[in-house]
C-alpha cells in the first residue's frame, strides 16, 4: 500500500498546479446507481489521493471516487495517465480533442460535459471548436500533422472496420510511426472504457456525488 500511495503522490505531484478551477454545466444529471466507497481498510489510501488530486487538478473528478472501488484499477490508470502526460510525441491538446470527440458520438456526457469545462478553463479551446468538431472533427484548428492523427484513430476507435492501409499511410506520411498511432488509439479507448462505466452507473456529470 505505501508502494500504491506514493505512485499515485508522484503522479498528481509533478503535475504544474491550476489555479483555476473549471465550471461544469452539467444539468439533467440523473440520480447515480451507486455511491463509491473504498475497500475496508484503502480509506486513507484514498483520502490521501483525493487530497492531491483536488489540489492539482482544482477539483476532484468523480471517475477517482468510482475507480477507487478498486485501488489496483486505480493504481493501474494512474500509471496510464502518467505515462501518456510525459509522452514526447504526443501532445496534451490532441490527446484531449480526442478524448472528447469519442466521448461525444458515445453520448458519454460526464466526459463530454467536464472535459469542455476542462479544456475551456485551463487550456484556452475555444468552446465553438469543440461543439463544431463534433460535428465535423477536420473543423478543429490543429495543425495538419495532428489532426491526421485525430481523424485516423477517430476512426479505428469509432468506425473500425472502415479502416484502410491508406489511412495509415496518411499518418506515415506525416511523420506519423506505427507506435505513435498504437498508442494514441490505446489512450482512446482506455479512457472510452471509463466514460461507458461511468454511462452505466448514470454519473451523468461532475459533482454527482455532492
Amino acid at each position: 500500500m505505501k508502494i500504491l500511495l506514493m505512485k499515485i503522490f508522484l503522479f498528481f505531484r509533478k503535475k504544474v498546479p491550476k489555479p483555476e478551477t473549471p465550471v461544469f454545466k452539467a444539468t439533467g444529471m440523473r440520480t447515480p446507481l451507486i455511491i463509491p466507497k473504498p475497500p475496508e481498510g484503502e480509506e486513507e489510501f484514498v483520502k490521501l489521493m483525493c487530497k492531491h488530486a483536488e489540489e492539482v487538478m482544482g477539483f476532484l473528478p468523480d471517475p477517482l471516487l468510482v475507480m477507487a472501488m478498486s485501488p489496483k484499477i486505480l493504481q493501474e490508470f494512474a500509471e496510464f495517465l502518467s505515462e501518456y502526460e510525459s509522452h514526447p510525441r504526443l501532445n496534451s491538446n490532441l490527446l484531449a480533442v480526442l478524448r472528447y470527440l469519442v466521448a461525444a458520438k458515445k453520448d458519454c456526457r460526464y466526459c463530454v460535459t467536464t472535459s469542455e469545462a476542462i479544456m475551456i478553463s485551463q487550456m484556452n479551446i475555444e468552446l465553438d471548436d469543440l461543439r463544431n468538431a463534433q460535428e465535423d472533427p477536420t473543423t478543429f484548428p490543429f495543425p495538419e500533422k495532428e489532426k491526421i492523427l485525430l481523424l485516423l484513430v477517430l476512426k479505428m476507435v469509432l468506425e473500425p472496420d472502415d479502416v484502410e492501409k491508406s489511412d495509415l499511410e496518411k499518418a506515415y506520411k506525416q511523420g506519423w510511426t506505427d507506435t505513435d498511432i498504437y498508442e494514441t488509439a490505446n489512450y482512446a479507448v482506455r479512457n472510452l472504457a471509463v466514460d461507458l462505466l461511468l454511462k452505466a452507473y448514470k454519473i451523468d456529470g461532475q459533482g454527482a456525488f455532492a
